[in-house]
C-alpha cells in the first residue's frame, strides 16, 4: 500500500504485496571511509596533491554504471559512495575490502514472510550495523555500501518510507513520566487502524502486557535508564529488562510487515528472553511477518524453536560471514567444513559463537582459533551454492540434543498471537486529527507529571516578577521614572522571553528524541507533532506570562487610567510567550542537542534584542541591519508595550503652569507621545494592529520548524547530545576512529591447515599457560570479607499526587503507596568464593547490590542488617575500602578516550602510588588481552553521537576499570550482559580466579550458559516481589529443586531450568495462578530451611572489623594531575565542544559589534555606549550555558568514582577548574577584542586588561553558578530555570536599567559582580570624556549628557573608588567559585545524589 500524507499514515497491508515482505540481500557489504582532513581536501582542490579517488588506476577500476543498493539503477540520496561487485572471479570496481573500515562483507540472505532470522556474532562483528543497513539507516558521506537490498523483488526504499519496516533499536527512547500501560496504549492509538475500536486496542495492549510479562509493572512509570541508582540524577522507574520489553511491545503494536530487533533479549533473564522469542516466532507465523533479530547468548531451546519453525540465521565473525541460511542446516554445514561437530550436551548457539570468535586467553589459542575462523570464512566464501543451502537429512536427530521446552511451563498457544490476526483489521492508520489528539494527550501527561519543571517555571515567573516589580517599584513621573519605564518595557519584552527561551529549548531538545524515533518508524509526520506540541504546552504557556505580567504591572505602578491598558499588557505577554515557544521549537528542530540549539537561539535572539532600538539609537544601527527589526518579535512586543504605556500619557512636567497649562516645548520630555516619536521612534496608538504581526511570527516559526523536520529526518541513535556547530561546519574534517588491519592470511596458508590439526592445536593450547591467571599471580593478600544479610527489606514510598483532580486530592491528603523491592532477604556471600545472583527482570537483583554497597537512593527505606565480617551496617567509606563495583550501564565512560587510555587512567588513579607506572601499564595490557580488547585498544570509546567501540566492548571496558584494583570484594551487575559467549566465559573464569585468591566476588547474571554455570560456587535466587527462594551451593541447587518436586530434564541448561521454574508466567490467568503457587512454595520452603542452609556458609571464628580507612582513596596530590590530564585529553579531542565553549561568549560579542561598531562621539553615541555596557551582562549567561552543556556529564562520572572511594570532590573540582580556565581566557579575550577594540570604545592598556578581566570574571561566574545549581539538583531543566532567574535579577540591578533601586535590593546587590563590573567599565569609558555637542543641542535637550562626567553623575558612579571596586570584583568571582566548591563537597559528604 502506498504511503499517504501525515494525515493518515496507512498500516502495512500484507495483501498489498502478496503475503508480506520477502527480504533478499545479495553481496551486501559496508565500509566506513574516514574522510580526508580539511587541509587535505583544500590541497586536492588546488591540485597541490593527488586525489587517489581520481587516479587513472581508480578510474579504470571503477564501474561507471553504478546501480543503487535497491537494485533499481539509481544512486540513492542516502549514500554518497555506492559501488557494485563484479561477477564471479573478482571485483572490477573499487574493492570495499581495502577501503576504510570494513564493517561487514558479502552478506547473502533470503528471509520469507512468516520466518524469523537471527543475526549471531561476537561483540563488534557488525550485527547492529547490518540491521541498520537493512532498515535504511546507514547514511552519510563516510558510509560506502555495495550489493543490493530488495523487498519482494523491489527496491527497499519504498518499504522504508511507507512504514512497512519496524525497528526496535538497541537504545530505548521512551517518555519517562508515562506508565508502561500508558506507553503501550498511546502506541496502539497512534499506529493501529482507525477502523479498530478503542476498546479493541486496549484489549490488545493488555494481551501484549501479558505476553511480555509486564503485568506487574504495568502501572509503574517508565523512568530513565539510570534512575534506579544513586548518582544517576534520573527518574526512577522500571528495570532495564522491563524497558527492553516495553520497547518490544511498542513495536509489536505498530503492526509492521517486517520487524527488525536489535538485541531484543539484552538485559532479560533466560525465561523472559525465551518467552519473547516464542512470541515473536508465533507472531511471524500467524501474521506472515518477516522478523530479523540480532541476539547475544541465545539459550538452546531457541535453537530448537527456530529449527522447527524454518528460521534463518546469519553468523558473523568480525564482519565476515561464516554461515547464512536455515538454522536447521548450520550444524551440518559446519561439520562439512571439517572443524568438528557440535557436542551433544552443548548449546548449539554457544558452539557456533565459540567457532566464530578468536580466543585471546593465550597466544597459542589466539593463533589456532584465528586459523579456524579464517578456515570457516574461506569455506563459506568458496561454497557451492546448491550444496550449501540444501536440506540436511540429519536435522531432526540433531535437534533432540539441543534442549527442549522448559519443564515447568506447559506448552500453550499464545493468546496474543491468536488474537492479533483476528482483531487487527487492515486499512489506514489514524487520521491527522486522531494523531494530534493522541499526541496531545500523551504530551500533556508526560509534561504535567514533571512537576519540578512546572513549578520551577512558575517559581521563576514569580521570582522574576517580584524582582522586576521591586526594582521598578511604583515609578514616578520624573525623567528618571520615565527612563525606568522604558527599561521596564524592554525588560518585559526581551529579557523574560529570553529566559523562557532557554528553558524551552532545553525541554524540547530532550523531548525531540522520542519524536525522532517515531518519525524514523513512520508513525506520524512533523505536522501532528508540531500541532500537538503547541496544544499540550498551551496551558503552561498561558499561565507563566499571566503570573509574571500581573505581578510586574501593579508593583511597578504602570498606568491604570483604563482597564484596557492592562488587558493589552496581558495579551501581548501571552502572545509573546507563544511566539517564544514556537521560536524554541524552530531552534531545537534546526539544530539537535541543547548545546548547539542554545547557541543558535542565543545568536538569533541577540539580533532580535538589539534591533528594538532600546540600547542603541535606531538611526545608529547600520542600514543593512535595520531590516532585522521586521523579523524580531521582541521588537514588536517592545513597540506595543511602549505604545500602550506612553500613548496620550502625560507625566509630572515641572514646567506646567499654575493653571495646569502644558508647555508643549518645555514639557516634551514628559509627554508620552513626544517620547514615543522623538526618543523611541514608535507611533502612538501602535498597540492594536501589530498583534496580527505576532501571529505571523507564530506561524512563520512553526513553518520553518515543519520544513526542517520534513527535510531532515534524524536517527536518534546517531544523535546523542546533538551535533555541535563545529560538527555541522566541518563534519568531514577528521576521521572518527581507526583500526589496525589484521595481517591477511593467504589462501594457500589457510587451506593447508587441516581441520583436525586445528582442533588438536586448540586442545593443546588450552592445556598451556593462559592469560586468565594474571590475577592469581602475585595478588596482594587481603583479609577475607564475608558478607551476611539478615532480614533485609527495601521499599519505596510513592506519592499519590498527580495533576488530575483526584490526584491533587490524594496529594493534599498525603496519601502514599509503598512498593516492595526486597522482602525479608537472608543470604550469605562467603569469602573466597564466586556467588551469582539469579532472578527475573524486576526481581530486585540490582537493588540488592546497591543496598549491599550503600548506593541506594535516599528515597528508599531499609530494614534489616548487613554485616561485613563483624561490622554491622558499615559506612560507604568503609565499604569502599574493601570493594569495587561494576554497574549495569556503561553510560559513564569518557567518550573520546581510547580503550587503552581509559584503562591506563584507571590504573594510575586506583593502583597504589608505590607501583611503577610501567607495571600499571603492563597490568592494563593483561586486562586488554584477557577481555579481548586488543583489536579496539586504540579506538575511542564513543557514545551514541560519536562512532566508537561496540556495546559489548564498552561492557568489557567497564569491567576492566574495576579489575585493576584487586579489591577484597568485587561486585558486578550483569557483567556478561551484551557480551558474546566466549568473552562472557572468559570474564567469569577471571572472576573465579579472583575469588580463588581469597576475594569475595558477587555478580548478578542473566542467561548464563552451561559451561559458565559450573564456575559459580554459590547461587542466590530472587523471585518476583524481591523474595529469596534459594541461597546456597551452586552444585546443590538441582538436588534442592528435585526435593521440592521440580526435576530438570536431560540436556537442559540448569540456570535456564531454575529461572523457568521460579518465574511467574503472566501470559494467562491460569498460568499466573499455577506458577505463582510454585514460586510461593519455593519461597516458603527456603524461609523454613534458611537458617540451616546459611549456617554452613558462615565462618565459626571471629571475622574482625573493617578498617575505617579506604586504601583505594587517591589523595588530591595524586588524583588532581591524573584527572586534569584525563579531562583535557577527552575534551580537547571534541573540537566542536571546544569551539562551542569559546564561541558562545564571542558570538554574543560579534553580534554586539555588528550593531554598535564603530562608536562615534555624538549625542546618540552616549546612549549607545551605556547600551553596549549593559549588553555585557549576557556574557554570564554564555558561561552558564557552557557549563550546563558539559558539567553534568562529568559530574555524574565524578559522582560514581567518588562514591567508589576513588578520590575526593576537591580533586575533581580543581581538575575541572584547570581545564575550564584556558577556554574562559580565550573566550573573554575574544569578547574584549570585539566589544572594546573594534567598537572604538576607549582603549588603553588599563581599559583593555580591566575589560578582559571583567569578561573573564563574568564567564567564570556563569560557570560557577552553573556548577553550584547543577550540583545541588540534578534536573537540568529546573537548574536552567532557577539560574536564569538569579542571573537576570542581578543584571537588572547593574544601574543602567533602573536608576532608583530600593535600598533592600541595593544591599542584596553587593553580592552581584555586575555592581562592581559596571562601575569599572563605565568609569573606564566615560571618565574625562567630552562629546561633540553643540550649544544648541545642549540647550534644546538633544544632548543631555555633553560630558562623560555627566553620565557618571546620572548613574551615581562618580564617587566610586576604582581600585576598591576592582578588588571587590575579583573577590566576588572567587567567592562564587568557592560556593560552588562548598556545594559539591556538601553534596558528596551528605551522599545526597
Amino acid at each position: 500500500m502506498a504511503s499517504t500524507s501525515a494525515v493518515a499514515t496507512p498500516l502495512p497491508d500484507a495483501a498489498s504485496s502478496g503475503t508480506g515482505i520477502e527480504l533478499t540481500l545479495r553481496n551486501l557489504s559496508l565500509s566506513v571511509i574516514p574522510p580526508p582532513s580539511l587541509l587535505t581536501r583544500v590541497a586536492r582542490k588546488l591540485r597541490l596533491t593527488s586525489n587517489p579517488d581520481k587516479s587513472p588506476e581508480a578510474s579504470t577500476n571503477t564501474r561507471t554504471d553504478l546501480k543503487d543498493i535497491d537494485g533499481d539503477g539509481a544512486v540513492p540520496n542516502d549514500s554518497s559512495a555506492i559501488q557494485t561487485t563484479a561477477a564471479a572471479g573478482g571485483r572490477t570496481d573499487r574493492d570495499l575490502r581495502n577501503v576504510g573500515i570494513n564493517i561487514f562483507r558479502d552478506v547473502d540472505l533470503t528471509v520469507k514472510p512468516g520466518q524469523v532470522c537471527i543475526i549471531l556474532g561476537g561483540s563488534g562483528s557488525g550485527k547492529t550495523t547490518l540491521l541498520n543497513t537493512i532498515a535504511g539507516r546507514m547514511n552519510g558521506p563516510e558510509v560506502s555500501t555495495s550489493g543490493s537490498i530488495k523487498c519482494n523483488g523491489l527496491k527497499a526504499k519504498k518499504f522504508w518510507n511507507d512504514g512497512s519496516v519496524g525497528y526496535l533499536q538497541q537504545s530505548d527512547f521512551l517518555m519517562p513520566f508515562l506508565t508502561v500501560r500508558e506507553t503501550l496504549n498511546y502506541a496502539a492509538h497512534l499506529r493501529l487502524p482507525r477502523t479498530m475500536s478503542s476498546q479493541k486496542k486496549r484489549e490488545l495492549v493488555e494481551l501484549v502486557l501479558l505476553e511480555l510479562g509486564l503485568k506487574e509493572c504495568a502501572d509503574t512509570r517508565v523512568g530513565d535508564p539510570g534512575g534506579g541508582e544513586s548518582g544517576s540524577g534520573g527518574i526512577r522507574g522500571i528495570s532495564g529488562g522491563e524497558r527492553r520489553r516495553v520497547s518490544a511491545g511498542v513495536q509489536l503494536l505498530t503492526n509492521p510487515k517486517m520487524l527488525l530487533c536489535d538485541e531484543v533479549t539484552s538485559g532479560l533473564d533466560a525465561f523472559s528472553s525465551y518467552e519473547v522469542m516464542k512470541s515473536l516466532t508465533k507472531l511471524a507465523q500467524s501474521s506472515q511477518k518477516t522478523i530479523i533479530i540480532s541476539i547475544h547468548q541465545p539459550r538452546s531451546e531457541i535453537f530448537k524453536l527456530l529449527s522447527e519453525s524454518d528460521g534463518q540465521m546469519v553468523l558473523l565473525s568480525r564482519g565476515d560471514v561464516i554461515y547464512s541460511g536455515p538454522v536447521r542446516s548450520v550444524l551440518p554445514w559446519i561439520e562439512s567444513t571439517g572443524v568438528g561437530s557440535c557436542p551433544t550436551e552443548a548449546n548449539p548457539f554457544d558452539y557456533l559463537l565459540d567457532l566464530s570468535m578468536i580466543d585471546f586467553a593465550s597466544e597459542a589459542l589466539e593463533k589456532t582459533t584465528a586459523v579456524r575462523r579464517d578456515l570457516l570464512v574461506q569455506a563459506w566464501a568458496q561454497r557451492d551454492q546448491k550444496s550449501a543451502l540444501a536440506n540436511s537429512k540429519t536435522e531432526l536427530s540433531m535437534l533432540t540434543s539441543s534442549g527442549g521446552e522448559p519443564s515447568s511451563q506447559p506448552a500453550k498457544a499464545s493468546n496474543f498471537v491468536s488474537l492479533a490476526v483476528d482483531i487487527i483489521p487492515k486499512g489506514a492508520g489514524p487520521s491527522l486529527l486522531s494523531q494530534i489528539s493522541v499526541l496531545t494527550s500523551r504530551g500533556w501527561k508526560n509534561q504535567v507529571r514533571d512537576s519540578l519543571v512546572i513549578w520551577g517555571c512558575v517559581g521563576e515567573c514569580i521570582v522574576i516578577g517580584l524582582a522586576v516589580g521591586a526594582i521598578f517599584y511604583q515609578l514616578d513621573g520624573s525623567l528618571g521614572g520615565i527612563r525606568s519605564r522604558e527599561s521596564l518595557v524592554y525588560a518585559v519584552g526581551a529579557i523574560q522571553s529570553y529566559l523562557m527561551l532557554m528553558i524551552l529549548i532545553y525541554r524540547l531538545s530532550q523531548e525531540i528524541v522520542v519524536y525522532d524515533r517515531e518519525r524514523m518508524d513512520r508513525w506520524y509526520g512533523p505536522l501532528p507533532h508540531l500541532v500537538s506540541t503547541v496544544l499540550f504546552s498551551a496551558p503552561p504557556n498561558t499561565l507563566y506570562p499571566v503570573v509574571f505580567s500581573a505581578i510586574v504591572y501593579y508593583m511597578s505602578g504602570l498606568r491604570t487610567d483604563s482597564a484596557q491598558h492592562f488587558g493589552w499588557w496581558l495579551l501581548v505577554n501571552v502572545t509573546m510567550q507563544f511566539v517564544t515557544f514556537t521560536f524554541a521549537i524552530m531552534c531545537s528542530s534546526l539544530v539537535r542537542g541543547f548545546s548547539s540549539a542554545s547557541l543558535f537561539g542565543n545568536a538569533i535572539f541577540a539580533f532580535f534584542g538589539l534591533s528594538t532600538g532600546f540600547f542603541i539609537v535606531t538611526s545608529s544601527i547600520p542600514v543593512w541591519l535595520r531590516w532585522i527589526k521586521y523579523l524580531a518579535y521582541p521588537n514588536v512586543c517592545y513597540n506595543i508595550l511602549a505604545s500602550n504605556e506612553f500613548t496620550d500619557n502625560q507625566f509630572a512636567c515641572p514646567y506646567v503652569g499654575a493653571d495646569g497649562t502644558w508647555d508643549p516645548i518645555k514639557c516634551a520630555p514628559w509627554d508620552g507621545n513626544s517620547i514615543l516619536i522623538g526618543q523611541l521612534d514608535i507611533q502612538p496608538h501602535h498597540y492594536p494592529g501589530p498583534i496580527v504581526q505576532m501571529i505571523y511570527y507564530f506561524a512563520g516559526f512553526l513553518f520553518v520548524a515543519w520544513l526542517a523536520l520534513t527535510i531532515n529526518v534524524v536517527n536518534p541513535t546517531s544523535m546523542g547530545h546533538g551535533p555541535t556547530l563545529m560538527d555541522v561546519f566541518i563534519s568531514w574534517a577528521a576521521s572518527i576512529f581507526s583500526r589496525k588491519k589484521p595481517a591477511p592470511t593467504s589462501d594457500t596458508e589457510a587451506s593447508s591447515t587441516a581441520s583436525s590439526d586445528v582442533n588438536m592445536d586448540i586442545e593443546k593450547a588450552r592445556l598451556g599457560e593462559t592469560r586468565l591467571d594474571v590475577f592469581s599471580k602475585g595478588l596482594e593478600q587481603k583479609d577475607p570479607v564475608t558478607i551476611k544479610v539478615e532480614g533485609l527489606s527495601l521499599y519505596v514510598s510513592l506519592s499519590g499526587f498527580d495533576w488530575s483532580f483526584s490526584g491533587i486530592l490524594r496529594g493534599l491528603r498525603g496519601q502514599k503507596t509503598e512498593k516492595q523491592l526486597l522482602k525479608d532477604v537472608d543470604v550469605v556471600f562467603p569469602a573466597g568464593e564466586l556467588t551469582a545472583i539469579l532472578g527475573g527482570s524486576g526481581a530486585g537483583k540490582t537493588s540488592l547490590l546497591n543496598t549491599l554497597l550503600h548506593r541506594q537512593p535516599s528515597s528508599l527505606n531499609i530494614k534489616g542488617a548487613i554485616y561485613y565480617n563483624d561490622t554491622k551496617n558499615p559506612s560507604l567509606r568503609m565499604i569502599n575500602g574493601v570493594s569495587s563495583y561494576v554497574r549495569q550501564d556503561d553510560n559513564f565512560l569518557l567518550s573520546h578516550l581510547t580503550v587503552r587510555e581509559t584503562l591506563q587512567y584507571a590504573a594510575e588513579l586506583r593502583m597504589d602510588s608505590s607501583i611503577p607506572k610501567a607495571d600499571k601499564y603492563t597490568k592494563v595490557e593483561d586486562i586488554i588481552d584477557l577481555l579481548g580488547l586488543r583489536e579496539c585498544a586504540d579506538v575511542i570509546v564513543g557514545n551514541p553521537a560519536v562512532k566508537g567501540i561496540s556495546g559489548g566492548q564498552r561492557r568489557r571496558v567497564s569491567i576492566g576499570i574495576q579489575l585493576v584494583t584487586e579489591p577484597a570484594c568485587l561486585f558486578l551487575d550483569e557483567p556478561t550482559s551484551g557480551l558474546d559467549a566466549l568473552t562472557a566465559k572468559a570474564v567469569v573464569l577471571t572472576l573465579k580466579q579472583i575469588a580463588a585468591s581469597g576475594r569475595t566476588v558477587v555478580c548478578t547474571i542473566h542467561q548464563p550458559r552451561a559451561d559458565i554455570w559450573h564456575v559459580f560456587d554459590n547461587v542466590v535466587l530472587l523471585v518476583t516481589g524481591g523474595c529469596a527462594a534459594y541461597s546456597g551451593r551452586a552444585d546443590k541447587v538441582v538436588e534442592y529443586f528435585e526435593d521440592a518436586g521440580h526435576v530438570a530434564p536431560l540436556f537442559t541448561n540448569i540456570p535456564d531450568f531454575i529461572l523457568d521454574t521460579a518465574s511467574v508466567n503472566l501470559r494467562s490467568i491460569e498460568l499466573e495462578e499455577k506458577t505463582r503457587r510454585i514460586v510461593n512454595a519455593l519461597v516458603d520452603r527456603f524461609n523454613a530451611n534458611k537458617q540451616t542452609m546459611l549456617a554452613s556458609q558462615i565462618p565459626t571464628q571471629a571475622l574482625g572489623e573493617l578498617d575505617k580507612v579506604n586504601p583505594q582513596f587517591a589523595s588530591i596530590g595524586k588524583a588532581f594531575p591524573i584527572l586534569t590530564r584525563r579531562s583535557f585529553v577527552n575534551t580537547f579531542r571534541q573540537k566542536g565542544l571546544y569551539f562551542n565553549r569559546i564561541a558562545q561568549p564571542v558570538l554574543v560579542a560579534v553580534i554586539m559589534t555588528i550593531f554598535f561598531a564603530p562608536l562615534g562621539n555624538g549625542p546618540a553615541d552616549v546612549t549607545s555606549r551605556f547600551g553596549l555596557l549593559q549588553q555585557t551582562s549576557p556574557i554570564v549567561f554564555a558561561g552558564m550555558l557552557n557549563n550546563v552543556a558539559m558539567y553534568p556529564f562529568e559530574r555524574d562520572i565524578a559522582y560514581r568514582e567518588i562514591s567508589d572511594g576513588g578520590y575526593s570532590a576537591t580533586s575533581f573540582f580543581f581538575s575541572f577548574l584547570v581545564n575550564e580556565v584556558p577556554l574562559e581566557i580565550l573566550g573573554s579575550l575574544g569578547v574584549t577584542v570585539f566589544m572594546l577594540v573594534i567598537t572604538h570604545m576607549k582603549t588603553t592598556a588599563l581599559t583593555f586588561f580591566s575589560f578582559w578581566l571583567i569578561m573573564f570574571g563574568y564567564i567564570n561566574t556563569g560557570e560557577s553558578i552553573g556548577m553550584a545549581f547543577s550540583t545541588f539538583a540534578s534536573h537540568a531543566g529546573f537548574n536552567i530555570t532557577v539560574m536564569s532567574a538569579v542571573i537576570s535579577v542581578f543584571s537588572f540591578m547593574t544601574g543602567f536599567m533602573s536608576l532608583n533601586i530600593p535600598q533592600w535590593l541595593s544591599d542584596i546587590n553587593y553580592v552581584s559582580l555586575f555592581k562592581y563590573g559596571s562601575v569599572i567599565m563605565t568609569r573606564n569609558e566615560f571618565e574625562g570624556q567630552v562629546f561633540d555637542c553643540s550649544a544648541e543641542q545642549i540647550n534644546s535637550g538633544a544632548c543631555p549628557y555633553p560630558t562623560g562626567d555627566a553620565v557618571l553623575e546620572l548613574f551615581k558612579f562618580q564617587d566610586k573608588n576604582w581600585d576598591l571596586y576592582m578588588g571587590l570584583f575579583v573577590m566576588v568571582v572567587v567567592i562564587y567559585r568557592l560556593l560552588a566548591w562548598l556545594v559539591l563537597v556538601a553534596k558528596v559528604k551528605g551522599n545526597r545524589w
